[in-house]
């Protein structure tokens, strides 16, 4: 296996961090666990992810706190995602489209890290930057979403979050 190439067979793991006020998660009124697009969020724009296959298939190993749970994701589905679009705001209205990736991107504490990215990178004011990273996290929460939960956050009962928000409170 060529480690530094991130095969569009792999599972991808991405923790999901567990407290509902960081609506990472929802849930709809029939009380199932809904990914949302908070849950990609990345300051430099490139959600972080692990590679299943460096990880054993052990997605509780990419918890980042035992509460917290794990969504899988294809890496050939994050590559096939389309519509990531920037659009200038010149006469000609031009329009750039941003090509998904998944970048190997080991680091000492985690040798199965990984980046999902876009080709070319987010350009732009603040504003148009943030616009067109929403477009790739919500189309990452849709992807999450159809492939469920591989681990649920603990506190998984919308009563116990609502509960303890009470308490916090």
């Amino acid at each position: 296996m060529d480690k530094a190439f991130v095969s569009d067979e792999e599972e991808l793991y991405r923790s999901v961090r567990a407290p509902l006020d960081f609506d990472e998660y929802t849930y709809t009124e029939e009380n199932e666990l809904v990914i949302t697009p908070k849950a990609f969020f990345d300051r430099g724009m490139e959600p972080s992810v692990d590679r299943a296959i460096l990880r054993g298939g052990d997605p509780e190993l990419s918890k980042k706190s035992v509460a917290d749970g794990v969504v899988g994701l294809n890496a050939g589905a994050v590559r096939s995602i389309i519509g990531i679009q920037t659009v200038t705001g010149d006469k000609m209205q031009t329009v750039t489209k941003h090509a998904v990736d998944v970048k190997y991107d080991p680091l000492e504490e985690n040798d199965a890290h990984a980046l999902i990215i876009v080709d070319p990178h987010f350009y732009g004011s603040e504003a148009k930057k943030k616009k067109t990273f929403k477009q790739l996290r919500v189309a990452l929460a849709r992807l999450a979403n159809e492939g469920g939960w591989l681990v649920e956050p603990a506190s998984n009962s919308k009563e116990h979050s609502i509960i303890s928000r009470t308490l916090i409170e």
